[in-house]
């Protein structure tokens, strides 16, 4: 090598280091969100506390919406949305202006239960286009492990032309929104982070610091950080699967699980959780990931295909008990009206995409009952109809029913409902399936065939 070779390579390798230190300043970084839904808009909002917010979303009708102060899921406030820092945008080249942007979009499952990439994979390819030098991509949406460094990473560089680690910089933050708890926001939740370096993931933690309260753990890796987002779903899905499992052979042995419960509640150590309906785009989801990624290195997942199997039959056992309770002498429910309180997937939460109250409502309806729905909290601009009940607005509308089920306990129904509204809409004794246990148990035994788990 000639000396002035060398000497360009040395320079070269000045150049990039000092390119490699530059991070942006995390007090006053440009922060831009891609994806406005339950995640990324709660997080625009609390970046927007402090400095300019860019929100970004294909969805043309929700960015209209968001900038008239409307949030359809409700996750904030029309004065939240007021605030002058946050911008809402369709045109991609908003990006330009971010120093930092963190991804959001959805990772659902396609048919037959794989990880569906298509939307992060198209927000990488849009993020690249529009990456100005210096930038810091994080990714919050759940993925496999390793899928942000060997599938997201290069469709960065490629699509801009820099290379991580000199112009930019990557890191993951897996997010931990419980859609529905209003008391539970995303600065009350500890977040983790993780950074491509030691100096990225210093830069995440003060970054979110300054939306994020409850502390900042920081993963010694993105895959850790990636592993931990599925680990965590998918054990809460596991456990709630032992316990349906359990309601099942001891509501067989005359025995309520709530019950059994309490009393091995007793013991120090423990874990308590109560049977239900397991939906949505998370706990439901996430363990398909953990699925896929045991696929490619051999191993069956036994535990969590399992877990997976029994939450996805659950709806069925309600649909089962109802159908014992109602009509046990025939093999169809023809002719009976039933009414189902509950299409959201879950409490106080108006989604209801991958809500397993449907699978309640296609079993009854397959077996013959006319069945309704009652849900004021629900948004059903995701609604397919045909899916076999009949949304009413309100319970006595097609009433008297013959049978009651409750898969959601929404705040709106504890305060509105109680045994004597639903005594009014159901003869004497009915069937009451409440899995939500929404009304009083020794009150609704004087009024009806009364069943909770």
């Amino acid at each position: 090598m000639t000396m002035t070779a060398g000497v360009v390579g040395a320079v070269r390798l000045v150049e990039d280091a000092a390119r490699r230190a530059l991070l942006p300043n995390p007090e006053t970084a440009v922060v831009a969100v891609v994806g406005l839904g339950y995640v990324g808009l709660p997080l625009l909002s609390g970046f927007g506390a402090s400095g300019r917010a860019i929100g970004y979303d294909i969805d043309e009708s929700k960015v209209a919406g968001l900038a008239k102060g409307i949030d359809g899921a409700q996750q904030c406030s029309a004065e939240d949305l007021a605030n002058p820092n946050l911008e809402f945008s369709c045109d991609e080249k908003v990006i330009r202006d971010a120093d930092v942007v963190i991804v959001c979009v959805p990772t659902p499952v396609m048919q037959g239960n794989r990880p569906d990439y298509r939307p992060v994979l198209a927000a990488s390819r849009m993020i690249g286009r529009n990456l100005k030098p210096g930038a810091v991509v994080v990714y919050e949406s759940t993925v496999d492990p390793g899928t942000t460094e060997n599938r997201c990473l290069p469709l960065l560089e490629e699509c801009s032309g820099l290379l991580e680690g000199v112009d930019f910089h990557i890191g993951y933050s897996p997010e931990r929104v419980s859609p529905g708890e209003h008391a539970r926001r995303v600065g009350d939740i500890k977040k983790i982070v993780a950074g491509s370096t030691p100096q990225v993931s210093d830069f995440l933690e003060q970054l979110y610091s300054r939306v994020v309260t409850a502390g900042l753990f920081k993963a010694s890796s993105i895959k850790v950080a990636e592993a931990a987002k599925i680990l965590e779903n998918t054990q809460r899905d596991v456990n709630i699967a032992l316990i349906n499992e359990m309601m099942q052979l001891f509501d067989a042995m005359d025995i309520r699980v709530s019950d059994v419960v309490a009393a091995a509640g007793s013991k120090w150590n423990f874990h308590t959780y109560f049977p239900g309906l397991v939906g949505g785009h998370c706990i439901s989801v996430d363990p398909f990931f953990l699925l896929n990624a045991g696929r490619g290195h051999g191993l069956s997942m036994d535990v969590v295909a399992s877990a997976r199997a029994v939450n996805e039959r659950t709806a069925h056992f309600i649909a089962d008990k109802l159908h014992t309770m109602l009509a046990p002498e025939r093999q169809d429910l023809k002719g009976h009206k039933v009414l189902v309180l509950g299409r959201a997937f879950k409490d106080n939460c108006p989604d209801i995409r991958n809500s397993k109250s449907f699978a309640v409502i296609d079993s009854l309806w397959n077996r013959g009952a006319d069945v309704y729905s009652y849900d004021p909290v629900a948004d059903d601009s995701h609604f397919e109809g045909g899916r076999g009940a009949i949304l009413v607005d309100d319970i006595t509308q097609f009433a008297p029913y013959d049978a009651v089920v409750v898969t959601a306990a929404h705040d709106e129904f504890k305060r509105d409902l109680d045994v004597f509204k639903l005594a009014a809409v159901m003869p004497r004794m009915a069937p009451l399936v409440d899995l939500r246990k929404l009304v009083d148990p020794d009150l609704a035994r004087l009024h009806f065939n009364y069943w909770t788990p």
